[in-house]
């Protein structure tokens, strides 16, 4: 047997051996997530032990920001109030304007003592941190930790599609900032033409609990910090060119404290917040593997739970489990309609061409399709159920955000927040189209924008390329 494995080996020439090599690797890289796992019945069981509901008020607040500018403006405000530690998770942080930016506050945080803790995914850390010496400048300081979930490793292809998607910032026990903006300048500031509208949620503590949603993020962090998937990211020498960019950064921070003279203002939390019952966190499970989906189930039992489900989500891309969970709630009279981009908005490709692809697989489930055409395409991803739950997060309506990568959202029992998201959804709604019975029906503002040829070429040779990897995007 083994002669004749031997002659077979050598008949081969070395392109083909090649070409083998390349399908294992690529096997490896996609095998390990191809079966969907289910939910167990432990978290299940836990998780019908959780209340999401209280019937009066809490001592968590939260404010609802959909502005960059704001939103920058907020995490500059928010590392000046901190005094013992800053918690900073995030799947993109480049070294663009608002990279610096943040990198800036961070720094002088760390400056005056405040430990300084930052967890990056292990691809945009590859891409955009690797040996980048504004992020060398951070690492180099004594109170700044900097780790990276599932770095890239080329050994090891069949981790490579697990990623860390959670985007949120912590400071002390007091306060956090959480939803779907990562650190650049598509989300915060006004540095990019083509930003992405999002979403996220700021929560303030009045009094402190185990069991409040800071707590719980934090032990969460503590999880994600701890795996031995993460991995510090570390500045092995302070060169001329490391210590450049630490002085630049330091002058940066005076010239954002004359741009922004708010941040440098005491602010009035409770009177910038809303009331709520209750928050909790969801969350996927957080090893670097094919997960249960956690975050996927939360959601569809808390939508079971309504009348009416309204989704933000910039793109969809769902699986038959999904598919028939969308069918089911409305097979029980729970009405959904989903707010996605317009395919000439969009501003992911992947997303675009498999909503080409599926669309009338979407329609068939029953739910109803907003098609979105904004000025800036909308990366927001929120939930609203009935007249009380609000759920906002990083959670993307797609097979990877259910079965690959870490996200959170935080479920809100708010009558006002959720009054605050339904008027900003109707409003939506009439920038948008939609699919009846005798074609498309187009909202009072919706303007129709073209196409150009070079782009559907591009979306035709995609729609046709996603179709076998369409779980992975």
């Amino acid at each position: 047997m083994r002669d004749k494995m031997g002659i077979f080996i050598k008949s081969l020439s070395w392109k083909q051996i090649l070409l083998f090599i390349l399908l294992l690797y690529f096997g490896a890289l996609i095998i390990p997530y191809i079966p969907h796992k289910k939910v167990s019945g432990s978290f299940q069981k836990n998780f019908g032990s959780r209340t999401f509901y209280e019937d009066s008020v809490g001592t968590e607040r939260v404010a609802y920001l959909d502005d960059n500018e704001e939103a920058l403006l907020y995490r500059l405000r928010m590392i000046e109030e901190a005094r013992e530690e800053i918690i900073l998770s995030t799947f993109d942080f480049n070294g663009d304007e608002a990279g610096k930016d943040i990198l800036a506050a961070l720094l002088n945080a760390a400056d005056r003592g405040v430990h300084v803790k930052i967890i990056v995914d292990g691809i945009s850390g590859f891409m955009d941190m690797e040996s980048n010496p504004w992020f060398q400048a951070a690492a180099a300081h004594e109170n700044v930790e900097i780790r990276i979930y599932n770095p890239v490793n080329f050994l090891k292809p069949w981790k490579m599609q697990a990623r860390l998607h959670d985007k949120y910032l912590m400071i002390d026990h007091a306060m956090y900032l959480l939803g779907g903006r990562n650190t650049t300048n598509l989300f915060l500031g006004e540095y990019s033409s083509s930003q992405n509208i999002d979403r996220e949620l700021f929560v303030y503590e009045t009094a402190q609990n185990p069991d409040f949603s800071l707590e719980q993020l934090r032990r969460y962090f503590d999880k994600v910090w701890n795996l031995k998937d993460s991995k510090d990211y570390l500045c092995r020498k302070v060169t001329d060119k490391i210590a450049d960019c630490s002085g630049e950064l330091r002058h940066r921070y005076l010239s954002l404290r004359n741009i922004y003279p708010q941040m440098k203002k005491e602010w009035d939390w409770e009177s910038l917040t809303m009331e709520t019952n209750r928050i909790s966190l969801l969350y996927n499970p957080v090893e670097a593997k094919n997960k249960e989906p956690w975050m996927w189930y939360s959601l569809h039992q808390l939508m079971k739970l309504g009348n009416q489900a309204s989704i933000f989500t910039p793109y969809i891309i769902c699986g038959r489990e999904m598919y028939q969970d969308l069918t089911d709630l409305e097979q029980q009279n729970t009405e959904v309609e989903i707010v996605t981009n317009d395919v000439a908005s969009g501003a992911n490709p992947w997303g675009c061409t498999d909503y080409l692809n599926q669309k009338e697989k979407i329609w068939s489930t029953g739910v109803k399709v907003y098609e979105f055409m904004g000025e800036h395409s909308c990366h927001t991803k929120a939930i609203v159920i009935d007249d009380r739950m609000s759920i906002v997060g990083s959670y993307n309506l797609d097979m990877r955000s259910t079965y690959q990568d870490t996200e959170l959202m935080l479920a809100v029992d708010s009558k006002e927040l959720n009054d605050v998201i339904r008027q900003e959804l109707e409003k939506s709604k009439t920038c948008s189209k939609t699919m009846e019975e005798n074609g498309y029906v187009y909202g009072e503002n919706y303007v129709p924008r073209e196409i150009g040829v070079p782009k559907k070429i591009f979306y035709a040779v995609l729609r046709v390329v996603t179709i076998p990897i369409r779980r992975f995007l």
